[in-house]
Protein backbone atom coordinates (compact mmCIF):
# COMPACT_ATOMS: atom_id res chain seq x y z
CA UNK A 1 0.00 0.00 0.00
CA UNK A 2 1.15 3.50 -0.67
CA UNK A 3 0.20 7.21 -0.71
CA UNK A 4 -1.74 8.35 -3.60
CA UNK A 5 0.84 10.73 -5.32
CA UNK A 6 -2.00 13.60 -3.90
CA UNK A 7 -3.34 12.42 -0.90
CA UNK A 8 -3.41 9.66 1.84
CA UNK A 9 -5.81 7.04 1.76
CA UNK A 10 -5.00 4.77 4.06
CA UNK A 11 -8.86 4.32 5.80
CA UNK A 12 -9.59 2.60 2.65
CA UNK A 13 -6.69 0.06 2.39
CA UNK A 14 -8.82 -1.91 1.06
CA UNK A 15 -9.07 0.20 -2.32
CA UNK A 16 -5.32 -0.39 -3.06
CA UNK A 17 -5.67 -3.60 -6.22
CA UNK A 18 -3.42 -5.32 -8.52
CA UNK A 19 -2.70 -5.74 -12.23
CA UNK A 20 -3.86 -7.47 -14.90
CA UNK A 21 -4.14 -6.70 -18.26
CA UNK A 22 -8.41 -7.41 -18.07
CA UNK A 23 -10.12 -4.67 -16.87
CA UNK A 24 -14.55 -5.92 -16.11
CA UNK A 25 -16.36 -3.23 -17.86
CA UNK A 26 -17.63 -0.81 -14.98
CA UNK A 27 -13.60 -0.24 -14.25
CA UNK A 28 -13.20 0.57 -17.52
CA UNK A 29 -16.09 3.10 -17.97
CA UNK A 30 -14.78 4.72 -14.76
CA UNK A 31 -10.94 4.76 -15.89
CA UNK A 32 -12.21 6.00 -19.45
CA UNK A 33 -14.41 9.05 -17.88
CA UNK A 34 -11.57 10.31 -15.70
CA UNK A 35 -8.98 9.74 -18.22
CA UNK A 36 -11.20 11.48 -20.67
CA UNK A 37 -11.92 14.57 -17.89
CA UNK A 38 -8.13 14.86 -17.30
CA UNK A 39 -7.08 14.82 -21.07
CA UNK A 40 -10.12 18.06 -20.90
CA UNK A 41 -8.34 19.53 -17.51
CA UNK A 42 -4.79 19.54 -18.95
CA UNK A 43 -5.94 20.89 -22.37
CA UNK A 44 -7.36 24.07 -20.68
CA UNK A 45 -4.63 24.30 -18.62
CA UNK A 46 -2.25 24.37 -21.56
CA UNK A 47 -4.20 26.93 -23.34
CA UNK A 48 -4.57 29.20 -20.40
CA UNK A 49 -0.89 28.98 -19.17
CA UNK A 50 -0.07 30.05 -22.87
CA UNK A 51 -2.15 33.05 -22.72
CA UNK A 52 -1.77 34.12 -19.08
CA UNK A 53 0.63 37.41 -18.33
CA UNK A 54 4.07 37.06 -15.89
CA UNK A 55 4.90 40.48 -14.79
CA UNK A 56 8.49 41.72 -14.83
CA UNK A 57 10.93 39.78 -12.72
CA UNK A 58 8.59 36.87 -12.05
CA UNK A 59 8.54 33.31 -13.38
CA UNK A 60 6.27 30.30 -12.71
CA UNK A 61 9.03 29.40 -10.44
CA UNK A 62 10.01 32.20 -8.25
CA UNK A 63 9.74 32.32 -4.76
CA UNK A 64 7.38 35.42 -5.24
CA UNK A 65 4.91 33.61 -6.38
CA UNK A 66 3.87 30.20 -5.43
CA UNK A 67 6.49 27.46 -6.12
CA UNK A 68 8.27 25.01 -4.20
CA UNK A 69 10.14 27.04 -1.99
CA UNK A 70 10.45 26.95 1.77
CA UNK A 71 7.71 29.26 3.17
CA UNK A 72 6.23 29.69 0.36
CA UNK A 73 3.87 26.21 -1.09
CA UNK A 74 0.83 26.75 1.28
CA UNK A 75 -0.75 23.37 0.52
CA UNK A 76 -2.09 21.02 3.27
CA UNK A 77 0.90 18.01 3.92
CA UNK A 78 -1.55 15.82 2.36
CA UNK A 79 -1.65 17.44 -1.44
CA UNK A 80 1.41 16.18 -2.72
CA UNK A 81 1.21 17.41 -6.13
CA UNK A 82 0.44 20.93 -5.78
CA UNK A 83 3.84 22.48 -6.75
CA UNK A 84 6.97 21.74 -8.74
CA UNK A 85 10.64 22.84 -8.30
CA UNK A 86 12.84 24.70 -10.29
CA UNK A 87 15.41 23.19 -12.31
CA UNK A 88 18.26 21.27 -10.61
CA UNK A 89 16.54 21.89 -7.60
CA UNK A 90 15.72 19.20 -4.75
CA UNK A 91 13.07 18.54 -1.73
CA UNK A 92 13.12 15.96 0.79
CA UNK A 93 10.10 14.94 2.51
CA UNK A 94 9.80 12.76 5.77
CA UNK A 95 5.67 11.98 6.95
CA UNK A 96 4.55 9.93 9.49
CA UNK A 97 0.89 8.89 9.39
CA UNK A 98 -1.37 7.34 11.84
CA UNK A 99 -4.54 6.22 10.94
CA UNK A 100 -7.30 4.75 13.42
CA UNK A 101 -10.42 2.66 12.86
CA UNK A 102 -12.93 1.55 15.33
CA UNK A 103 -15.80 0.09 15.29
CA UNK A 104 -17.66 -1.22 12.66
CA UNK A 105 -20.34 -0.11 9.95
CA UNK A 106 -22.26 -2.01 7.71
CA UNK A 107 -23.16 1.04 4.70
CA UNK A 108 -23.25 3.84 6.54
CA UNK A 109 -24.95 2.52 9.75
CA UNK A 110 -22.66 1.52 12.93
CA UNK A 111 -23.16 -1.83 13.93
CA UNK A 112 -22.62 -3.34 17.05
CA UNK A 113 -20.16 -6.39 17.77
CA UNK A 114 -23.82 -8.17 18.38
CA UNK A 115 -24.89 -6.90 15.14
CA UNK A 116 -21.53 -8.34 12.84
CA UNK A 117 -21.92 -11.75 15.05
CA UNK A 118 -25.33 -11.98 13.32
CA UNK A 119 -23.44 -13.00 10.30
CA UNK A 120 -19.92 -13.50 11.55
CA UNK A 121 -17.94 -15.17 14.63
CA UNK A 122 -15.29 -12.06 14.94
CA UNK A 123 -16.11 -8.72 14.76
CA UNK A 124 -13.03 -6.49 14.42
CA UNK A 125 -12.53 -3.58 16.97
CA UNK A 126 -9.79 -1.39 16.79
CA UNK A 127 -7.07 -1.52 13.96
CA UNK A 128 -3.92 1.12 13.43
CA UNK A 129 -2.20 1.46 10.61
CA UNK A 130 1.21 3.53 11.20
CA UNK A 131 3.64 4.73 7.60
CA UNK A 132 6.99 6.28 7.72
CA UNK A 133 6.93 7.46 4.11
CA UNK A 134 10.06 9.71 2.57
CA UNK A 135 9.20 11.48 -0.94
CA UNK A 136 11.92 12.98 -3.32
CA UNK A 137 11.58 15.35 -5.59
CA UNK A 138 13.39 17.05 -8.20
CA UNK A 139 12.80 19.81 -11.07
CA UNK A 140 14.15 18.76 -14.14
CA UNK A 141 13.05 22.26 -15.81
CA UNK A 142 10.95 24.59 -14.48
CA UNK A 143 8.18 22.83 -15.59
CA UNK A 144 8.77 19.43 -15.28
CA UNK A 145 9.71 17.56 -11.95
CA UNK A 146 9.45 13.91 -11.20
CA UNK A 147 8.70 12.75 -7.83
CA UNK A 148 9.59 9.22 -5.67
CA UNK A 149 7.52 8.03 -2.95
CA UNK A 150 8.29 4.68 -0.55
CA UNK A 151 7.38 3.96 3.05
CA UNK A 152 7.21 1.18 5.56
CA UNK A 153 4.12 0.47 7.51
CA UNK A 154 2.95 -0.98 10.53
CA UNK A 155 -0.23 -2.57 11.27
CA UNK A 156 -2.11 -3.64 14.76
CA UNK A 157 -5.72 -5.06 14.57
CA UNK A 158 -7.54 -6.54 17.23
CA UNK A 159 -11.09 -8.52 16.81
CA UNK A 160 -13.75 -9.93 19.20
CA UNK A 161 -14.85 -13.06 19.45
CA UNK A 162 -18.27 -14.51 20.06
CA UNK A 163 -18.80 -17.03 22.89
CA UNK A 164 -19.97 -19.88 20.59
CA UNK A 165 -16.41 -19.53 18.89
CA UNK A 166 -13.37 -21.81 19.99
CA UNK A 167 -10.06 -21.14 18.14
CA UNK A 168 -6.68 -23.71 18.70
CA UNK A 169 -5.02 -22.97 21.47
CA UNK A 170 -7.06 -20.49 23.30
CA UNK A 171 -9.70 -21.21 26.25
CA UNK A 172 -13.22 -20.16 26.28
CA UNK A 173 -11.89 -17.10 28.46
CA UNK A 174 -10.37 -15.84 25.52
CA UNK A 175 -12.32 -13.32 23.76
CA UNK A 176 -9.82 -10.85 21.80
CA UNK A 177 -7.34 -11.84 19.58
CA UNK A 178 -4.43 -9.60 18.01
CA UNK A 179 -2.60 -9.42 14.87
CA UNK A 180 -0.03 -6.76 13.31
CA UNK A 181 2.02 -6.78 10.39
CA UNK A 182 4.57 -4.46 9.19
CA UNK A 183 6.87 -4.26 6.28
CA UNK A 184 8.09 -1.73 3.16
CA UNK A 185 5.00 -0.23 1.17
CA UNK A 186 4.24 -0.12 -2.42
CA UNK A 187 6.33 2.46 -4.22
CA UNK A 188 5.25 4.64 -6.95
CA UNK A 189 7.02 7.02 -8.94
CA UNK A 190 5.53 10.34 -11.01
CA UNK A 191 6.08 13.29 -13.56
CA UNK A 192 4.75 16.58 -12.57
CA UNK A 193 4.31 19.17 -15.29
CA UNK A 194 2.99 22.70 -14.28
CA UNK A 195 1.03 23.96 -17.10
CA UNK A 196 0.38 27.70 -16.17
CA UNK A 197 2.67 30.33 -17.10
CA UNK A 198 1.41 32.22 -13.97
CA UNK A 199 3.76 33.62 -10.86
CA UNK A 200 0.73 33.17 -8.77
CA UNK A 201 -1.34 30.42 -10.36
CA UNK A 202 -0.19 26.73 -10.71
CA UNK A 203 -1.93 23.89 -13.05
CA UNK A 204 -0.29 20.67 -13.03
CA UNK A 205 -1.09 17.72 -14.34
CA UNK A 206 0.90 14.42 -13.06
CA UNK A 207 1.18 10.85 -13.96
CA UNK A 208 2.40 7.98 -11.93
CA UNK A 209 2.97 4.41 -11.94
CA UNK A 210 2.90 2.12 -8.39
CA UNK A 211 5.37 -0.33 -8.41
CA UNK A 212 4.27 -3.44 -5.75
CA UNK A 213 7.37 -3.44 -3.49
CA UNK A 214 5.25 -4.35 -0.69
CA UNK A 215 3.98 -7.50 0.28
CA UNK A 216 1.18 -9.36 0.03
CA UNK A 217 2.10 -12.81 1.46
CA UNK A 218 2.66 -11.60 5.24
CA UNK A 219 1.56 -13.97 7.94
CA UNK A 220 0.54 -13.58 11.85
CA UNK A 221 -2.38 -14.55 13.82
CA UNK A 222 -6.04 -15.23 12.65
CA UNK A 223 -8.68 -17.53 13.65
CA UNK A 224 -7.21 -20.42 11.86
CA UNK A 225 -3.86 -20.52 14.21
CA UNK A 226 -0.32 -18.70 13.85
CA UNK A 227 1.94 -18.36 11.24
CA UNK A 228 -1.22 -18.16 9.01
CA UNK A 229 -1.44 -15.69 5.90
CA UNK A 230 -2.91 -12.09 7.48
CA UNK A 231 -6.36 -11.06 5.34
CA UNK A 232 -5.77 -8.51 2.31
CA UNK A 233 -6.24 -5.22 5.40
CA UNK A 234 -3.65 -6.45 6.80
CA UNK A 235 -0.95 -6.74 3.77
CA UNK A 236 1.47 -3.84 2.96
CA UNK A 237 0.95 -3.94 -0.52
CA UNK A 238 -0.67 -4.63 -3.29
CA UNK A 239 0.90 -7.07 -5.57
CA UNK A 240 -0.05 -4.95 -8.61
CA UNK A 241 1.28 -2.40 -10.62
CA UNK A 242 -1.13 0.76 -10.86
CA UNK A 243 -1.45 3.60 -13.07
CA UNK A 244 -2.34 7.11 -11.67
CA UNK A 245 -3.75 10.04 -13.34
CA UNK A 246 -4.51 13.13 -11.83
CA UNK A 247 -4.61 16.95 -12.25
CA UNK A 248 -3.84 19.96 -9.36
CA UNK A 249 -5.06 23.72 -9.38
CA UNK A 250 -3.79 26.37 -7.22
CA UNK A 251 -3.82 29.72 -6.64
CA UNK A 252 -2.36 32.35 -4.20
CA UNK A 253 -3.58 36.01 -3.42
CA UNK A 254 -1.44 37.65 -0.76
CA UNK A 255 -2.01 36.00 2.31
CA UNK A 256 -4.83 33.87 1.01
CA UNK A 257 -4.80 30.50 -1.09
CA UNK A 258 -6.73 27.77 -2.22
CA UNK A 259 -6.83 24.67 -4.52
CA UNK A 260 -8.34 21.44 -5.68
CA UNK A 261 -6.94 18.31 -7.28
CA UNK A 262 -8.28 14.86 -8.65
CA UNK A 263 -6.79 11.97 -9.73
CA UNK A 264 -7.09 7.98 -9.45
CA UNK A 265 -5.45 4.97 -8.86
CA UNK A 266 -5.78 2.01 -11.62
CA UNK A 267 -4.84 -1.64 -10.53
CA UNK A 268 -3.56 -3.05 -14.36
CA UNK A 269 -3.54 -6.46 -13.40
CA UNK A 270 -4.41 -9.05 -11.13
CA UNK A 271 -1.24 -10.22 -8.69
CA UNK A 272 0.54 -13.21 -8.19
CA UNK A 273 -2.41 -14.68 -6.03
CA UNK A 274 -5.08 -14.40 -8.21
CA UNK A 275 -6.81 -10.91 -6.88
CA UNK A 276 -6.63 -7.02 -7.08
CA UNK A 277 -7.86 -4.58 -4.94
CA UNK A 278 -10.56 -1.92 -6.25
CA UNK A 279 -9.38 1.00 -8.32
CA UNK A 280 -9.30 4.36 -5.97
CA UNK A 281 -10.69 7.96 -7.22
CA UNK A 282 -10.29 10.91 -5.22
CA UNK A 283 -10.84 14.47 -4.98
CA UNK A 284 -10.11 17.33 -2.72
CA UNK A 285 -10.30 21.08 -2.11
CA UNK A 286 -8.41 23.86 0.26
CA UNK A 287 -7.83 26.64 1.47
CA UNK A 288 -5.47 28.83 3.78
CA UNK A 289 -3.98 31.42 4.78
CA UNK A 290 -1.05 32.92 6.60
CA UNK A 291 -1.67 34.15 10.04
CA UNK A 292 1.65 34.84 10.35
CA UNK A 293 5.26 35.48 8.89
CA UNK A 294 6.17 31.58 10.21
CA UNK A 295 2.97 30.02 10.16
CA UNK A 296 -0.45 29.11 7.79
CA UNK A 297 -3.53 27.41 8.71
CA UNK A 298 -5.56 24.89 5.79
CA UNK A 299 -8.73 23.25 5.72
CA UNK A 300 -9.57 20.61 3.37
CA UNK A 301 -12.14 18.41 2.30
CA UNK A 302 -11.59 15.32 0.67
CA UNK A 303 -13.67 12.12 -1.14
CA UNK A 304 -12.28 8.95 -1.63
CA UNK A 305 -14.42 6.05 -3.79
CA UNK A 306 -12.67 2.53 -4.01
CA UNK A 307 -13.76 -0.16 -5.65
CA UNK A 308 -14.04 -4.23 -4.58
CA UNK A 309 -11.64 -6.54 -4.55
CA UNK A 310 -11.62 -8.37 -7.76
CA UNK A 311 -10.53 -12.25 -7.27
CA UNK A 312 -9.19 -13.89 -4.19
CA UNK A 313 -6.14 -14.45 -2.20
CA UNK A 314 -6.82 -18.73 -2.10
CA UNK A 315 -5.51 -18.79 1.46
CA UNK A 316 -8.14 -16.49 2.67
CA UNK A 317 -11.13 -18.23 0.72
CA UNK A 318 -11.10 -21.17 2.65
CA UNK A 319 -15.29 -21.25 3.47
CA UNK A 320 -14.63 -21.43 7.09
CA UNK A 321 -12.40 -18.23 7.07
CA UNK A 322 -14.43 -16.31 4.94
CA UNK A 323 -17.85 -17.05 6.36
CA UNK A 324 -16.29 -16.01 9.96
CA UNK A 325 -14.19 -13.14 9.51
CA UNK A 326 -15.37 -10.48 7.90
CA UNK A 327 -11.76 -8.82 6.83
CA UNK A 328 -11.01 -12.23 5.12
CA UNK A 329 -14.31 -11.99 3.02
CA UNK A 330 -13.73 -9.90 -0.04
CA UNK A 331 -17.53 -8.36 -0.31
CA UNK A 332 -16.26 -6.27 2.80
CA UNK A 333 -13.74 -3.99 0.98
CA UNK A 334 -14.11 -0.58 -0.98
CA UNK A 335 -16.83 1.75 -0.67
CA UNK A 336 -17.15 5.71 -0.13
CA UNK A 337 -15.62 7.56 2.36
CA UNK A 338 -15.58 11.95 3.35
CA UNK A 339 -13.32 13.58 4.98
CA UNK A 340 -11.99 16.59 6.19
CA UNK A 341 -8.68 18.00 7.52
CA UNK A 342 -7.42 21.06 9.59
CA UNK A 343 -3.75 21.65 9.28
CA UNK A 344 -0.74 24.27 10.43
CA UNK A 345 2.01 24.95 8.30
CA UNK A 346 5.20 26.23 10.18
CA UNK A 347 8.45 27.57 8.66
CA UNK A 348 11.36 30.30 9.34
CA UNK A 349 13.11 32.66 7.47
CA UNK A 350 15.99 32.74 9.29
CA UNK A 351 19.07 31.51 7.48
CA UNK A 352 19.43 28.13 9.43
CA UNK A 353 16.40 27.10 8.80
CA UNK A 354 15.19 28.68 5.64
CA UNK A 355 15.19 25.27 4.33
CA UNK A 356 12.92 23.87 6.18
CA UNK A 357 9.28 23.08 6.78
CA UNK A 358 7.52 21.48 9.63
CA UNK A 359 3.74 20.84 8.43
CA UNK A 360 1.10 18.85 10.21
CA UNK A 361 -2.64 17.90 8.92
CA UNK A 362 -5.22 15.87 11.48
CA UNK A 363 -8.78 14.28 9.46
CA UNK A 364 -12.28 12.76 10.73
CA UNK A 365 -14.21 11.16 8.29
CA UNK A 366 -18.19 13.25 7.87
CA UNK A 367 -19.93 10.51 5.41
CA UNK A 368 -18.51 6.41 5.08
CA UNK A 369 -20.86 4.20 3.45
CA UNK A 370 -18.38 1.25 3.58
CA UNK A 371 -19.21 -2.02 1.48
CA UNK A 372 -20.31 -4.86 3.56
CA UNK A 373 -19.19 -5.20 7.29
CA UNK A 374 -16.05 -3.05 7.35
CA UNK A 375 -14.23 -1.03 10.53
CA UNK A 376 -15.13 2.73 10.52
CA UNK A 377 -12.73 5.43 10.10
CA UNK A 378 -11.94 7.33 13.41
CA UNK A 379 -9.13 9.41 12.35
CA UNK A 380 -6.00 10.15 10.39
CA UNK A 381 -2.93 12.06 12.29
CA UNK A 382 -0.28 13.30 9.35
CA UNK A 383 3.05 15.04 10.59
CA UNK A 384 5.82 15.80 8.37
CA UNK A 385 9.67 17.48 8.03
CA UNK A 386 10.58 18.81 4.38
CA UNK A 387 13.94 19.94 3.34
CA UNK A 388 14.49 22.00 -0.33
CA UNK A 389 17.85 22.44 -1.52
Amino acid sequence: MFFSSSSVFLPLRAGSTRIYMNFKKTDSMKFKKIFLLLLCGISFARSYGQTSNITAGDSANSCSGICGCAGDTQAPLGIMTDHIHSKGKWMVTYTYVNTMMNGNNIGTTKASDNTVYKNYMMAPETMTMQMHMVMAMYGVTDRLTLMAMGGFMLTDMSMNMSSMMHMPGMTMGDMTMLSSSSGFSDTRLSALYNFSGSATRRIIGSLGIGLPTGTIKATGTTMLGDNQRLPYDMQTGTGSVSIAPGITYAFKYRKLYWGADAGADVKMNYNSLGYKFGNLYHASAWAGYSFLPFLSGTLRAEGVYTGKISGSDPASAIPVYETNDPTANTANYGGQVGNVYAGLNFYSMKRVLEHFRVMVEYGIPVYQNLNGTQMALKSNILAGLQYSF
